[in-house]
């Protein structure tokens, strides 16, 4: 019975969610791929950094986020499929198009 309760209760959360609409996409290019390693209390984390620039509506943009959500790969992985000066797509976002992120 409470299992049944909680499904309906995460069935009404997940439909109370609007769907996240697809980003359209515009070509870009690569300005620099590196690993930004940072330590803390002896613990070393690993990011990618990875920087581009794109074009919407004649305007210029940079960015610097690879995925719209979460990390997903391992840095080093992340910055050899982003080499410097290398083109890529773009996705952005429609109402604000200095978000973007070059995975969705």
């Amino acid at each position: 019975m409470a299992a049944l309760g909680l499904r309906a209760l995460w069935g009404r959360t997940r439909s109370r969610r609007a769907p996240e609409a697809p980003w359209p996409q515009t070509a870009g290019t690569v300005i620099s791929s590196t690993v930004q390693v940072s330590a803390r209390a002896g613990h070393r984390d690993e990011h990618p950094l990875v920087f581009y620039a794109y074009q919407v509506a004649g305007v210029v943009y940079q960015g610097n986020r690879v995925r719209r959500s979460g990390n997903g790969l391992a840095a080093a992985a992340t910055v050899d499929r982003y080499p410097a000066g290398s083109p890529v797509v773009v996705y952005y976002d429609p109402s604000n198009p200095g978000h973007s992120a070059l995975e969705l």
